[in-house]
C-alpha cells in the first residue's frame, strides 16, 4: 500500500517537474533571444533616403526666411538666413514618410538617435515628430497634424543624442491653435508622416547651418510589455493549472493552516513597514528633511544605466556669519525654511541633497544644461525674494553642471563645486555653469 501511494504521487508530480522545466528553458530562451536579438531599426541618411526637402517661413504670415537644403555622401546640410518677418522666424530639414495618405509606425521603436552639427553651440536644434490621426487631423490642413517635438543643444562638433519617447512634448501652440481636447494631448507615434529637424526658439537673425547625418530608430520585434505579458500569460496558465491539482488534494491543510498563515503575513507587513520606515529616516537629513549623502548614494544606485544629468550645487552666502550673529538656533531654522522654499520649486524627479552644513545639491535627471541653469536661476530669485528669520537679507550661489557621456558622478559633482567656487569668486548671489 505505501509503495503504490508513493508510485501514485511520483505519478502526479512527473508531469508537474517536466512542465516547470519545460517552462523555465522557454523563459529563459525567450529573455535572451529579446536581450541580443529580435532588434528593430530603421535608419534615415543620405545613403539610404531621398525624400528630404528644406523648408521655411516664406509660405506663412509674411516670412522671408530662406532655407537651402545640399547633399553630401555622408550628411544633409541645411544653410538658413533667418529675416525678420514671420513671428517665429524658421528654417527645416524635412523628412518625408508618407506613402500616400500613410505615414510610419513610430511606436514599435523604443529609441531615436540623431546626430547632427550646429554652428553655434548657444542656439538649438527642434526635432519635431509630425503624426497624422483621423480624428483630429484633416488631409488638405498641414498644421491639423500633432506637433510632438524636443529641443537639443547646439553643438559645434558633431553631437549624437539618443532619446526615448517620453521625451518628447506635443507641442503647446499646436494644443492652443486647434483647441485639442485632453484626449488628445499626449504623445502619440503610431502614424509619423513626417521628420522636421529645425532652428529652434528665438535664434539671431543671421546665417545658420545645420548638418544632418542620420536618424535612426532601434527597438524590438517583440516589446518588453508583450513579452512580459506573455510570460505572464505562460507561467499564469501554469500555475493555475498546478493550483487546481494541488487545490484538490490540500484543502483541508490549507483550511486548518488559513489562521496561522494570516497571522503571519500581518506580522511580515508590520515589519516590512518598519523597515521601509527606518529605511526611509536613514536617508533623510533629520534637520532640513532633505536626503543626505546616504539617500544620495541610494538614488544614484537606483539611477538608469546612462541617464542624462544635470547637478545644481547650492551654497549659501556668509552662512557662518549668520550663526555667528543670530545664532545656530536661527542658522537651523534658515536651513529648514531653505529646504521648503526649494521643495516647494521642483519637480518630483528633482531631488534635493544635503550635502554638508549649509551646502545642497539638487540632482535633475533627464534635463538638459539649458534647463538646469534656468531652474537655478529661478531658485536663486526665488530664494532671494523671500522673508528670512530675524529679518536677515539671504542669497545663495549656484554652480551647475551637466554630467557628460562615460563620466563619473564624483567628475560631474566637482566641476559642479569649481562652478560654484567661481560664483563665490565673482560675487556671489550667482549661478556659474562649469565649463
Amino acid at each position: 500500500m505505501p509503495a503504490q501511494k508513493i508510485i501514485t504521487q511520483w505519478g502526479i508530480l512527473q508531469p508537474i517537474h517536466f512542465v516547470l522545466g519545460l517552462l523555465i528553458m522557454l523563459t529563459i530562451t525567450l529573455l535572451l533571444w529579446q536581450h541580443y536579438g529580435m532588434n528593430l531599426s530603421l535608419r534615415f541618411d543620405p545613403s539610404n533616403f531621398t525624400k528630404i526637402s528644406a523648408s521655411d517661413d516664406r509660405d506663412t504670415e509674411g516670412g522671408k526666411s530662406i532655407g537651402l537644403l545640399t547633399y553630401t555622401a555622408d550628411y544633409w546640410r541645411l544653410d538658413c538666413q533667418l529675416n525678420e518677418g514671420h513671428r517665429s522666424p524658421y528654417c527645416s530639414i524635412d523628412l518625408d514618410l508618407s506613402n500616400g495618405s500613410q505615414g510610419i509606425d513610430f511606436s514599435k521603436y523604443t529609441q531615436i538617435t540623431i546626430h547632427y552639427r550646429y554652428q553655434d553651440a548657444r542656439e538649438q536644434v527642434n526635432l519635431v515628430m509630425i503624426n497624422f490621426n483621423p480624428e483630429y487631423s484633416v488631409e488638405n490642413d498641414y498644421r491639423s497634424q500633432k506637433f510632438t517635438e524636443i529641443y537639443l543643444p547646439g553643438a559645434m562638433g558633431w553631437s549624437t543624442h539618443a532619446l526615448s519617447w517620453r521625451q518628447f512634448n506635443v507641442a503647446s501652440w499646436w494644443i492652443a491653435d486647434k483647441k485639442i481636447p485632453p484626449k488628445w494631448a499626449d504623445n502619440e507615434f503610431s502614424n509619423i508622416r513626417e521628420i522636421r529637424v529645425a532652428t529652434g526658439l528665438f535664434p539671431k537673425k543671421t546665417n545658420h547651418q545645420i548638418d544632418l547625418a542620420y536618424i535612426e530608430l532601434n527597438g524590438k520585434w517583440i516589446s518588453n510589455n508583450t513579452l512580459q505579458l506573455l510570460l505572464l500569460l505562460l507561467w499564469g496558465g501554469s500555475a493555475a493549472f498546478w493550483l487546481i491539482t494541488e487545490l484538490r488534494r490540500s484543502m483541508q491543510a490549507l483550511q486548518r493552516s488559513n489562521k496561522q498563515q494570516q497571522a503571519l503575513k500581518n506580522a511580515q507587513e508590520r515589519l516590512k513597514e518598519t523597515n521601509q520606515l527606518l529605511t526611509e529616516r536613514s536617508m533623510r537629513d533629520p534637520l532640513t528633511s532633505a536626503f543626505n549623502r546616504e539617500g544620495l548614494n541610494v538614488l544614484l544606485a537606483s539611477e538608469p544605466l546612462n541617464a542624462s544629468l544635470c547637478i545644481i550645487f547650492i551654497d549659501i552666502d556668509h552662512f557662518k556669519k549668520i550663526n555667528d550673529t543670530h545664532g545656530h538656533s536661527t542658522g537651523d531654522q534658515v536651513l529648514c525654511l531653505l529646504a521648503q522654499h526649494i521643495q516647494q520649486q521642483i519637480r518630483p524627479s528633482e531631488k534635493l541633497i544635503r550635502f554638508g552644513g549649509e551646502e545642497f545639491i539638487l540632482l535633475c535627471q533627464y534635463s538638459g544644461l539649458a534647463q538646469a541653469e534656468l531652474l537655478a536661476e529661478k531658485l536663486r530669485l526665488w530664494l532671494f525674494s523671500q522673508n528670512w528669520p530675524s529679518e536677515i537679507t539671504l542669497s545663495c550661489s549656484f554652480g551647475v553642471a551637466e554630467r557628460q557621456t562615460g563620466e563619473s558622478f564624483e567628475a560631474a559633482l566637482h566641476r559642479a563645486d569649481l562652478a560654484l567656487y567661481r560664483a563665490k569668486a565673482g560675487g556671489r548671489n550667482r549661478v556659474e555653469v562649469a565649463k
